[in-house]
């Protein structure tokens, strides 16, 4: 099987990406597709995530999976972990839910717990040690699959969007320009300068501004016949006014709030930061 292209989409709201795969044999093969989400963790919230698009539904993200224009509908897994230590069966036998930010469905299960229980929890690492404390501290995992067949010697277009499980910090220049900042966000000369200018033009009795976080894992599974043939991502940050910061390289601008990567045949390998 091989990856023909991928082009990936990122805004604030939606993500988007559409794949070409090419079955390289004479013969159909059928096998299970995966998509991962960026885990969500109960220790980092304020960076990583600080509410779910749709927490009414288990589809918390909105997922939808198109294969050559026909809607299907992939099974989604969850588990939960501290640290490397997995936690789901423990979460499940407390009727606790597996992804942290289901707030509602974690205060509900806490007043049912018993004190002997919750004792328990809290030694597992699963919530702070302290009275009133239900902030749940574990780590989400989630990914759809389903299973796909690919016909002999053709091509196959998969196509998916989703609503990103985002979050924000408030940012300051002193720490917009610590090395360590710009190191994980790759924040580069022009967007300090980008950030200054947001910042003189912020009221002078803040100071701060909201940087928003669009989690997304770029890398592949690696178990494609070749590289990517062709990758093109493009970012919109939203407003034109906005600065937006990312770990990719060869990028050009195609509108005031767009940017696109050179389509190439390089397969991405660090995680998009806007």
């Amino acid at each position: 099987m091989a990856l023909a292209s991928e082009d990936l989409s990122i805004a604030p709201g939606r993500i988007g990406v559409a794949y070409l795969f090419r079955n390289q044999l004479q013969e159909p093969r059928t096998v299970r597709v995966a998509f991962p989400l960026p885990p969500i963790d109960g220790r980092e919230l304020s960076f990583s995530a600080l509410a779910l698009p749709h927490p009414e539904s288990p589809n918390f993200v909105g997922f939808t999976v198109t294969v050559d224009g026909k809607p299907i509908a992939p099974e989604l897994e969850e588990r939960a972990f501290v640290g490397e230590r997995e936690v789901t069966d423990l979460l499940r036998r407390h009727g606790l839910p597996l992804n942290p930010l289901r707030f509602d469905a974690i205060n509900v299960a806490a007043k049912r717990i018993g004190a002997p229980e919750w004792a328990e929890l809290v030694k597992a690492g699963l919530f702070p040690d302290a009275d009133g404390m239900t902030e749940g501290l574990w780590r989400g995992e989630a990914k759809f699959h389903w299973l796909q067949t690919f016909p002999a010697g053709q091509e196959v277009r998969i196509a998916h969007s989703y609503a990103p499980v985002s979050g924000f910090h408030l940012l300051d220049l002193e720490e917009a320009a610590r090395e360590g900042y710009r190191t994980t966000y790759c924040l580069d000369e022009a967007g300090l300068s980008g950030i200054r200018r947001l910042l003189a033009r912020a009221p002078k009795d803040g100071g701060y501004l909201r940087a928003a976080v669009v989690p997304y894992i770029v890398t592949t599974a690696r178990n494609w016949a070749a590289p990517i043939g062709r990758f093109t991502l493009t970012v919109d940050k939203g407003s034109p006014e906005a600065v937006a910061s990312f770990c990719h390289t060869g990028i050009r601008k195609t509108g005031r709030p767009r940017s696109a990567g050179r389509p190439g045949t390089t397969c991405p390998t660090r995680t998009c930061a806007c």
